[in-house]
C-alpha cells in the first residue's frame, strides 16, 4: 500500500493563479464604484479570499497522510513547520550551489575569518594567527597536527581557563567513540553546532523535499536515539558525545512517535522497548531515523525478540511491568497508551508470518529510512535491505564526525554513498595516501585534488582544530561543479596490516560480503570483526583472524572451511595481498564462529563503561584492544 500523494505542483500553481486572476478582476470592478460601496466590497472580498485560502490549505491537507496521534493544534504546527523548513532548506541549498562554483575563494575566506576571530586566543597567539593573511602562509606557519598537539590546551579548557582555543567557552567537551583507538575529548563551540545545522542539515532537507515526496505528509517519525550520560569538568563543562540526542533536539520531539517522557529513560534496552511500543502503535508512521544503520538494525532485532510482549502491551494499553522504569515515567507513558486490540491483532498476524520485509507490512505508509550506512555501517544497511526493511529506500544523508559535518549525499536513490564536501563547514586539505606515513607531508587543497585518487583528509574547523589529521581516508570519485565528491574508504586505525599490505576496511568488507553471499546465501549475518595474528616465531606466517556471528542453525565445518577459502580468494583479487599469499608471507584466513549474542554483549559492555553512548557506538572491524579481543575469543564456539 502506498500513501496518498500531495497535489502536483501544477495544481497548486493553477489554484493560486486563479486567485490572482480573480483578485485583478475584482479590484477592476471596484474601480467603477463609489467609496462606501468599495469599502463593503473590500470587506466581502477579503472574507472571500480568506475563505479561498483556507479552502486551498484544507484541500492540501486532504492529500497528505496524517498521523492519528496528532491533535488539531500539533497537526497545524507540523504543517507550518514543514513550510518554514522547506523555505530555509531551499535558501541553504542555493547558497551551497553558489559556493560550489568558487571553491578556492570560499575556502580561503572561511579560513581567514576563523584565524582573525581566534587571533587573540592563547592558541592563536602561540601560532601567530595575526601574521597569517593567506592559505599559503597558513600552510607554511602552522604544522599538520594530531590530537597530542592539542592536549595541553584542552586540559586548560577542562580546568576552567577561558579564551584558550576560541574567544567563547565551548558548549561541550565532545568525546569520540574510541573505535579505532583511545577516546578523545574535543572542544565543540556553539558556532560548530550552528554550522552543522545550517550548512549541512538544511541542504539535506532540501534534497529530501525534492526527492522524497512522503516527507510532505503530516506523519510522525520513529527516531532511535538516546539520552547520553554526561559528566562535568571541574569548571562545569559537560563532557560526552555531541551526536544527535533528545537533549539537543528539543524543538522536534513533538514530531516523534515516542512520548517525551520516554527520553528520560537512560537504560538503552528499556528505552528501546518503549520507542518500539509507541512506534508500533502508530500505523501511519512516516519514516525511521537514527544516526547510524546499526541502531535501526538493533531495533528490529529487539522487535523480533520481544514482539509478543509488545503486542500484549498494545492490546492491554499499559507498559510491560517487568521493565525497570521509574514509576513517575511509567505513569506518564501509561497515560498516553490506550488499549488497541485491532492494532494488536494486525501486528500479531504480520509477526507470525515472518520478519522478511516486516517494516513495510506493519507500517504501510512508511516512506523511507534515514541513517548513515556507509563505512563501517555498510554491513547493517545491507542487512536491513535484505531483511527487515526489504523494499524501503535507505538514505545515507551525511558524512560527519565528532569534529563536525564534512559532506552531504545529493543522491538518495543511489547505492553508491558519495558525499559532496561542504566548503563553508570545514577548511579541507588532502594528503596523497602514498605520503601519509610522513609526519609533515605536502597537502593539496579542494581545487587541487584529482578524480580517482585516494587521500588522507585533513581539516580545520570553527571549534579550534587546525590542519588536524583525524584519521579518515577518502577517495575522490567525481566533482559537483568545483566541489569534490568523496567516498569514505577507511579509518587509519582500521587497516589490516600484517606484512605492509594495508588491506582497507572497504576492501575487506567487499571481499567478505561477496564470499558470504556465495557460501551462506540463506543465512543471516549478525555481525563480524577481524584481528591480526602476528607470528610468535620465525617459522609461522601472520594471518587474518575473522569472527562472525550468525542467526539460525549452526553451519557445518565444511561450510566454514569453504567460507575461509572463498574469502581468501576474494582478498587475493588485491595484487598486494595475493603477492604475500603466493610467497607464503601471509597464511590463509582463519574463520571462527561466535556464540549467539556476542556482539550484543560487546555493545552493552562498551556502553556500560561510559566510553561511548548508544548513539555513537561502532563495532570495531579490526580489533586491537586486548580486552576486546579476549572477550571475542572467549565466545568462539
Amino acid at each position: 500500500m502506498t500513501a496518498r500523494k500531495t497535489p502536483k505542483i501544477g495544481c497548486i500553481v493553477s489554484s493560486f493563479a486563479f486567485v490572482a486572476f480573480a483578485a485583478i478582476v475584482y479590484f477592476e470592478f471596484l474601480s467603477h464604484h463609489d467609496v462606501e460601496l468599495k469599502l463593503g466590497y473590500c470587506k466581502g472580498g477579503l472574507l472571500a479570499v480568506t475563505l479561498l485560502v483556507v479552502g486551498l490549505v484544507a484541500a492540501d491537507f486532504t492529500y497528505r497522510v496524517t498521523s492519528d496521534y496528532y491533535s488539531f493544534r500539533s497537526l497545524w504546527i507540523h504543517y507550518l513547520s514543514l513550510l518554514l523548513l522547506r523555505s530555509m532548506a531551499y535558501v541553504a541549498f542555493k547558497s551551497l550551489v553558489r559556493q560550489s562554483r568558487k571553491v578556492a575563494a570560499s575556502q580561503e575566506k572561511l579560513l581567514l575569518k576563523w584565524l582573525a576571530d581566534n587571533s587573540s586566543t592563547h592558541y592563536g597567539r602561540d601560532h601567530s594567527f595575526s601574521n597569517i593573511s593567506s592559505v599559503q602562509q597558513f600552510k607554511l606557519l602552522h604544522p599538520l597536527t594530531k590530537y597530542q598537539h592539542y592536549e595541553k590546551y584542552i586540559d586548560d579548557i577542562y580546568n576552567g581557563q577561558t579564551n584558550v582555543m576560541s574567544p567563547s567557552q565551548p558548549y561541550i567537551l565532545a568525546m569520540t567513540s574510541g573505535t579505532s583507538g583511545t577516546p578523545k575529548m574535543l572542544p565543540t563551540s556553539k558556532k560548530g553546532q550552528t554550522t552543522f545545522f545550517f550548512k549541512g542539515i538544511l541542504p539535506v532537507f532540501h534534497i529530501l523535499f525534492t526527492h522524497m515526496e512522503g516527507l510532505r505528509n503530516l506523519q510522525k517519525k520513529l527516531k532511535f536515539f538516546y539520552t547520553p550520560r554526561f559528566r562535568s569538568s571541574p569548571s562545569g563543562l559537560p563532557i560526552g558525545p555531541n551526536s544527535s540526542s533528545p537533549k539537543n533536539s528539543q524543538l522536534e520531539l513533538s514530531f516523534h512517535s515516542t512520548p517525551a517522557a520516554a527520553f528520560d529513560i537512560l537504560s538503552e534496552p528499556e528505552a528501546l522497548y518503549v520507542y518500539l511500543l509507541f512506534g508500533l502503535k502508530d500505523r501511519k508512521l512516516g519514516y525511521l531515523e537514527a544516526n547510524f544503520a546499526s541502531l535501526i538494525y538493533t531495533a528490529f532485532v529487539s522487535m523480533e525478540r520481544n514482539w509478543k510482549d509488545l503486542v500484549s502491551d498494545i492490546r492491554n494499553g499499559s507498559v510491560n511491568e517487568t521493565l525497570n522504569i521509574d514509576s513517575g515515567i511509567r505513569n506518564k507513558l501509561n497515560a498516553q497508551l490506550s488499549a488497541d486490540c485491532q492494532r494488536a491483532d494486525e501486528l500479531q498476524t504480520e509477526f507470525e508470518r515472518g520478519f522478511l520485509g516486516i517494516a513495510r507490512k506493519i507500517w504501510p505508509f512508511m516512506n523511507f529510512i534515514l541513517c548513515v550506512d556507509s563505512g563501517s555501517f555498510q554491513v547493517y544497511g545491507q542487512l536491513l535491505r535484505q531483511g527487515y526493511c526489504k523494499g524501503l529506500q535507505i538514505y545515507s544523508p551525511i558524512y560527519a564526525a565528532t569534529e563536525g559535518i564534512i559532506g552531504i549525499n545529493l543522491w538518495p536513490f543511489s547505492e553508491d554513498r558519495q558525499y559532496m564536501l561542504l566548503p563553508s563547514a570545514m577548511f579541507y586539505e588532502f594528503i596523497p595516501i602514498s605520503d601519509s606515513i610522513q609526519d609533515q607531508p605536502e597537502t593539496l587543497l579542494m581545487h587541487q585534488v584529482e578524480k580517482n585518487e585516494v587521500y588522507e583528509m585533513v581539516i580545520s574547523n570553527s571549534s579550534g582544530l587546525y590542519r588536524y589529521r583525524f584519521g579518515d581516508v577518502i577517495k575522490v570519485v567525481d566533482f559537483q561543479n568545483e566541489l569534490p565528491l568523496v567516498e569514505f574508504m577507511y579509518r587509519q586505525g582500521q587497516l589490516l596490516n600484517v606484512r605492509g599490505e594495508k588491506t582497507s576496511e572497504k576492501l575487506f568488507y567487499d571481499s567478505f560480503h561477496a564470499a558470504f553471499q556465495t557460501v551462506f546465501p540463506k543465512r543471516l549475518l549478525v555481525d563480524y570483526c577481524c584481528a591480526e595474528q602476528l607470528p610468535t616465531s620465525g617459522d609461522v606466517s601472520p594471518r587474518y583472524l575473522v569472527y562472525i556471528e550468525l542467526r539460525g542453525d549452526m553451519p557445518s565445518k565444511e561450510m566454514m572451511k569453504e567460507m575461509e577459502q572463498k574469502l581468501d580468494e576474494r582478498l587475493m583479487e588485491s595484487y598486494i595481498y595475493k603477492s604475500f599469499r603466493s610467497k607464503g608471507s601471509i597464511a590463509p584466513v582463519s574463520l571462527s564462529l561466535l556464540a549467539p549474542g556476542t556482539f550484543s554483549k560487546l555493545r552493552l559492555g562498551a556502553i556500560g563503561t561510559n566510553q561511548a553512548s548508544p548513539n555513537q557506538f561502532k563495532v570495531p572491524r579490526v580489533v586491537r584492544k586486548v580486552d576486546t579481543l579476549k572477550f571475542i575469543q572467549s565466545n568462539v564456539i
